[in-house]
């Protein structure tokens, strides 16, 4: 297998004027000759040219001094801005071997203490990158060199921070926004209330620190402070295609990991078992085609909710609905190459009472269903109920991978399985 060739830089740009480096400006070429004089008056005459002129030089290298402290305070308008990927908590591995995969060449790593999230530069278009599926908020981050945010409410440095929200804003020209908010330590402070209602007078919107969607998070960093905005009204892991919210319905993000963890392949026969509203057979569809793509659950509710999703996702044509019992499927043995499960919590939906005998009867039949070194992903809130499997479980299935993330307060599980003879 090829090695992967992740460039990783400094987090710090370069600096200082090259031509400078090499000694400075070239000296300025004139065809005058310089003035001679042999008498006491022509010196005198001298001396009283040259004084003005020193004086003048003297504020002018004042001024240049003053001009120069003064830049070295304003933001760098050509700096350009940082993209910042955050996953949930738990798959930024996967998020990472996303960026690699789908722009290798145009992605490049840059090191930076908070190993939660990937921070990069990137050389494609805004389109593809907001096409990504593992990735939770997408943030533009500028870096200011100053010791406290209060620095920030200066006329330069507000108006770089407005130019960069308008210029985020036009990433997502659909979005419509709300309000500004502030996310930061002591986000309530005089300060912070100051430069939030600032900021949002220049952008023409209400400043909502609670409630707005034009999100900016202000922290320290490794020299002085960093601002990243929020790309969008929502989340990217929001997806603009779900169209019916239908209940225990898994988030985006978390549908293309348990996708990313199957391996998928175009050659690929797709079983999604209690596939509720779509999620996960949207997002392995536009992860990659497939040979076959198929939806089972019981629910007539749930099914017509997958339906009205699909459509909205443009994947209708390609995905199979069926309304059965996932215990009793209507398919040949070792029909499929991969399967994917989102069993019941035992929260919203099912009970932890009677999960136990649910899930090893859909193990059971997903085996059957399953061709030799297939794989089962399966995810659950309530691992008791796999723990509970045991012998039954490990007696056809090898156990590849498992993992945990959070959502929203909750730790579900994940495993891996591949059926062996």
């Amino acid at each position: 297998m090829a090695k992967r060739s992740i460039s990783r830089h400094s987090d710090t740009p370069g600096r200082g004027n090259p031509e400078a480096a090499k000694g400075g400006s070239k000296p300025h070429k004139s065809g005058a000759k310089p003035h001679k004089s042999g008498s006491k008056q022509g010196a005198r005459v001298g001396k009283r040219r040259s004084e003005p002129a020193a004086r003048g030089a003297a504020k002018s290298t004042s001024r240049s001094t003053s001009r120069s402290e003064k830049r070295a305070d304003r933001p760098d308008k050509a700096r350009a801005l940082t993209w910042v990927a955050a996953s949930l908590p738990g798959l930024e591995d996967l998020l990472a071997m996303e960026l690699e995969r789908r722009f290798r060449g145009q992605v490049s790593f840059l090191e930076h203490a908070r190993t939660s999230e990937c921070h990069f530069r990137f050389t494609g278009t805004t389109e593809e990158l907001l096409a990504i599926r593992l990735c939770h908020t997408l943030h533009q981050r500028r870096d200011f060199d100053v010791l406290r945010p209060r620095t920030l409410l200066s006329p330069e440095h507000l108006n770089a921070l407005a130019r960069d929200l308008v210029a985020v804003m036009a990433l997502r020209p659909e979005d419509r926004y709300e309000g500004l908010r502030l996310e930061a330590a002591g986000a309530n402070s005089p300060t912070m209330q100051r430069l939030g209602t600032q900021l949002a007078d220049k952008l023409g919107m209400p400043f909502h620190n609670d409630t707005g969607d034009l999100v900016v998070t202000l922290r320290p960093g490794k020299k002085g402070w960093e601002v990243l905005y929020r790309v969008g009204n929502r989340p990217l892991g929001t997806r603009a295609w779900r169209q019916v919210d239908y209940l225990g319905s898994l988030n985006g993000t978390v549908a293309a990991a348990l996708v990313e963890m199957s391996a998928p392949s175009p050659q690929d026969r797709f079983l999604n078992l209690m596939c509720g509203s779509g999620t996960i057979m949207i997002e392995r569809r536009q992860r990659s085609a497939a040979t076959v793509l198929v939806g089972v659950d019981n629910s007539v509710t749930a099914l017509d909710a997958a339906r009205q999703n699909c459509a909205a996702a443009g994947v209708r044509t390609q995905v199979q609905l069926l309304q059965g019992d996932v215990r009793r499927l209507p398919f040949a043995d070792a029909s499929f190459d991969k399967l994917c499960a989102d069993l019941p919590w035992g929260e919203s939906i099912g009970s932890k009472k009677s999960n136990t005998s649910l899930y090893r009867d859909t193990f059971d039949e997903a085996y059957r269903l399953c061709r030799l070194g297939g794989k089962l992903v399966g995810l659950t809130q309530d691992p008791g109920s796999l723990q509970a499997l045991g012998p039954s479980v490990e007696g056809g299935w090898h156990l590849l991978a498992e993992r945990t993330f959070v959502q929203r307060g909750f730790h579900p599980r994940c495993r891996v399985y591949q059926k062996r003879g």
